[in-house]
C-alpha cells in the first residue's frame, strides 16, 4: 500500500509545490549524492524468462505480429508494477543539491525506459551479453526530474525461446532486494490474465498515465519508518573513527593497495555460474559447519587476497557486507509512529532498505592462511605441479575457511538479533551535507577489500495465492524464471572489489565480481575471481 505523502514535508517553494512529494530520506540522499558525484553508476539483475509456445512462431521464421503481442504483454506486466511501486515512477530534483527531492510525474514513457533488441543467430550470445553488462555498469542511470531513474533492456537471440530482461536502477530510488521483488512481480504478472484491465497503460503507444489520485503517492524513506537509537558511546567512538585523520587510523586493515582513483572511471566485470547440484552440496557443506553461503564467499575471497598479496602489501583485511533490513524493519519495537499508519509492508516495497556491517579479517588470521598455504607448497615441492599440489593446499587452507566463514554468519545473525540498535544507519542524521563527506573520502586510503551483497534466491516459478491472479492451466503455458545475474558498477571509495551472488530456486548459482581498472591490478582481480570459482566448484563436488 502506498502512503500519500503528508508528515514528510518538502521545502516550500510556490514553482515547485505542487510537484513535489517528499524530501529524500538520508539514505536516499547518500545515494544520490553519490552518483551525481560520478562515484558509482549503475546497479543491474538480469533474469532469462523462459517464454510460453503460444508466444514463439510454429517455424523458423520471425513472425512480427507474434512478437508485438509478446512485447505488449512483458510491458503490461510491468506497468502493472510500475503503478504497484510509487518509486518507479517518480522523478528527483536537485541532483546535486544538499536536500534533493522526489516529484511527481504524469506520465511513464515506456520508449524512454524499455529498449528491445533481438540478436542474429550468427552472434555469440552469451558473449554479447557479457559484454553488454560490463558496458550498461559502465554508464550512468540518470535521475532526471521528469522519469524516475530505471532503464531496462530486453534482450532475446533469434529463433530462442528465452528473454533477458536486464533491469537497471538509480539507488536514491532502489535497492537490489526491490530488483528482485520487481523480477518477481513480473513472474506473477506474466502468469495473470488480468493485465487487461490496467487502463492507464496503453501498450500502442507505449505510455502509462499516472492518476492524479496517484501522483503524489509515496514510500516513506527509511529513517521515517524505522527507529535506529544509538548510545553516546558507541557514537562517539564510531564518529572519531570515521573522522580522524588518515596517520591515527589502523594501517594493517585498509587495503592501501587499491589506492582511491577518481578517473578513469572503467569498471572491470567478470561472472561465473554454479549449478543447482553443486549449490546445493556447498550450502549442505555451509550448514554443518554454521555458516552460509555469504559467510563462506567472504572467506574465499580473503583466503585469496590473502595468498596473492604480500605481508608488505596487506597484513590484514575489513570488508562489509550489505544487510537487508525488511525484516527487522517488521518487529514491532524497530517502527515508528510513521510506520503503523503508513500501511506498508516492508517485506514487499521497493525502496531503500538496507544497510551495512563490517567484517575483520585480522592479522592473527591472515598469517595463518599464508603460513598454511606456505607450508603445503614447500611439502609439494618434490611433486609435479597439477592436482596433487592444490588438494595438499586445499586441506591446508580448509579449516581456516571454514572458522572465518562461520565468524562471519555469527556476526551477521549478531547484527539481526539485536536489531537496528548501533547501527550505521543511525548516524546518517548527523552529517548535514553528503557531498562534503564523499569529497572527504576520496581523498584517504581505501578502507574496504570486498563489498558482498547476496540477493539469495528468486523464485522463478513462485506458487500463486487463491483469488490473487488466475492460475494458466497448463503447465507449459506458464512463464519461468531460469537464471538470474546480479552486476553493479563499482563505487571509486568503496571496497576494491564486489561479489554479488544470486540464485534462481532450482537452478544456477551466478555470481558476479566487478573492480575499478585503474585502482586494482587486473592480474590480482582476475586471480581472485579464478580461486572464487575454483574454490566453490570444489566444495560443490564433493558429496
Amino acid at each position: 500500500m502506498a502512503f500519500s505523502a503528508q508528515d514528510e514535508k518538502p521545502p516550500r517553494s510556490k514553482k515547485t509545490k505542487s510537484k513535489v512529494i517528499r524530501p529524500l530520506g538520508y539514505l536516499e540522499r547518500y545515494e544520490a549524492t553519490m552518483m551525481s558525484l560520478d562515484l558509482y553508476r549503475s546497479s543491474m539483475l538480469t533474469c532469462r524468462f523462459a517464454i510460453p509456445p503460444r508466444f514463439l512462431p510454429a517455424g523458423e521464421t520471425r513472425d512480427p505480429e507474434l512478437q508485438e503481442k509478446l512485447e505488449q504483454k512483458v510491458e503490461s506486466a510491468i506497468a502493472k508494477i510500475v503503478l504497484d511501486h510509487p518509486l518507479l515512477r517518480a522523478g528527483l530534483r536537485g541532483e546535486h543539491k544538499r536536500k534533493p527531492v522526489f516529484l511527481e510525474v504524469e506520465q511513464v514513457d515506456f520508449h524512454r525506459h524499455i529498449e528491445w533488441r533481438e540478436l542474429e543467430k550468427a552472434v555469440d550470445y552469451e558473449a554479447e551479453f557479457l559484454r553488454l553488462i560490463r558496458s550498461r555498469i559502465n554508464t550512468k542511470v540518470e535521475q532526471p526530474e521528469d522519469a524516475s531513474a530505471w532503464r531496462m533492456l530486453v534482450l532475446r537471440a533469434e529463433g530462442q525461446a528465452f528473454l533477458d530482461v536486464m533491469f537497471e536502477w538509480g539507488h536514491a530510488h532502489l535497492d537490489g532486494m526491490s530488483a528482485k521483488l520487481f523480477h518477481e512481480d513480473l513472474i506473477r504478472n506474466l502468469n495473470s490474465s488480468d493485465l487487461a484491465t490496467i487502463n492507464e497503460f496503453n501498450p500502442k503507444t507505449r505510455m502509462l498515465a499516472i492518476p492524479p489520485s496517484r501522483r503524489r503517492d509515496t514510500i516513506p524513506s527509511l529513517h521515517a519508518l524505522c527507529r535506529f537509537p544509538i548510545s553516546p558511546g558507541w557514537a562517539v567512538s564510531t564518529l572519531w573513527a570515521e573522522l580522524k585523520p588518515p596517520a591515527l587510523v589502523r594501517a594493517d586493515l585498509r587495503a592501501t593497495w587499491a589506492p582511491v582513483k577518481l578517473q578513469p572511471y572503467t569498471v572491470r566485470y567478470e561472472h561465473f555460474g554454479v549449478g543447482d547440484g553443486a549449490l546445493r552440496n556447498i550450502l549442505r557443506a555451509c550448514r554443518e559447519h554454521r555458516t552460509t553461503l555469504t559467510g563462506l564467499v567472504q572467506a574465499l575471497a580473503h583466503v585469496s587476497f590473502a595468498t596473492r598479496l604480500t605481508p608488505a602489501q596487506a597484513r590484514g583485511f575489513v570488508s562489509p557486507t550489505v544487510v537487508n533490513l525488511r525484516p527487522l524493519m517488521c518487529r514491532p519495537e524497530m517502527q515508528t509512529p510513521m510506520y503503523r499508519t503508513a500501511g506498508v509492508d516492508p517485506k514487499n516495497t521497493m525502496a531503500n532498505f538496507m544497510t551495512m556491517l563490517d567484517h575483520e579479517f585480522g592479522t592473527e588470521w591472515v598469517d595463518q592462511v599464508r603460513a598454511a598455504a606456505a607450508a603445503a607448497a614447500a611439502a609439494s615441492q618434490e611433486q609435479s605441479e597439477g592436482e596433487a599440489s592444490k588438494e595438499k593446499q586445499r586441506a591446508a587452507l580448509e579449516p581456516l575457511i571454514w572458522s572465518a566463514a562461520e565468524r562471519t554468519r555469527a556476526e551477521l545473525q549478531k547484527r539481526l538479533d539485536e536489531g537496528t540498535g548501533n547501527d550505521l544507519m543511525g548516524l546518517m542524521k548527523f552529517v548535514p551535507d553528503y557531498r562534503i563527506l564523499f569529497k572527504d573520502w576520496v581523498k584517504k586510503p581505501r578502507q574496504h577489500t570486498v563489498a558482498l551483497t547476496n540477493l539469495g534466491v528468486i523464485d522463478g516459478d513462485p506458487v500463486v495465492k487463491d483469488g490473487e491472479v488466475d492460475i494458466l492451466v497448463e503447465a507449459s503455458e506458464r512463464w519461468h524464471i531460469e537464471r538470474a545475474v546480479f552486476s553493479i558498477s563499482h563505487e571509486t571509495h568503496g571496497a576494491a572489489m564486489t561479489i554479488c551472488p544470486v540464485a534462481v530456486k532450482g537452478k544456477e548459482l551466478y555470481i558476479s565480481c566487478d573492480w575499478q581498472e585503474c585502482a586494482v591490478d587486473p592480474a590480482l582481480a582476475e586471480g581472485v575471481v579464478a580461486d572464487l570459482e575454483e574454490w566453490l566448484k570444489f566444495f560443490g563436488r564433493q558429496a
